[in-house]
């Protein structure tokens, strides 16, 4: 069971990830994004920033079917 409050950290993370990320360069791989960028704002390991970037849709459609979190709805 994930909390919305996981879920929108996730997607704020990945969001980070979107936007300082570049694929072809290894000085901006994801860990130094995690290292320098991610961990200056939500500290968390390594094993947390890679399950937060695998969350998807099926997450977000999990939560706003979840009754404990009626209120909670994501644009997934």
């Amino acid at each position: 069971m994930t909390n919305k409050n996981t879920i929108e950290k996730a997607l704020k993370v990945q969001e980070i990830v979107r936007q300082h990320y570049e694929p072809g360069r290894q000085d901006r791989c994801k860990q130094w994004v995690l290292k320098y960028v991610v961990s200056k704002t939500y500290p968390m390991s390594k094993s947390t920033f890679f399950r937060y970037l695998g969350f998807g849709k099926q997450e977000c459609k999990k939560a706003v079917h979840d009754d404990r979190q009626l209120e909670f709805q994501f644009d997934c």
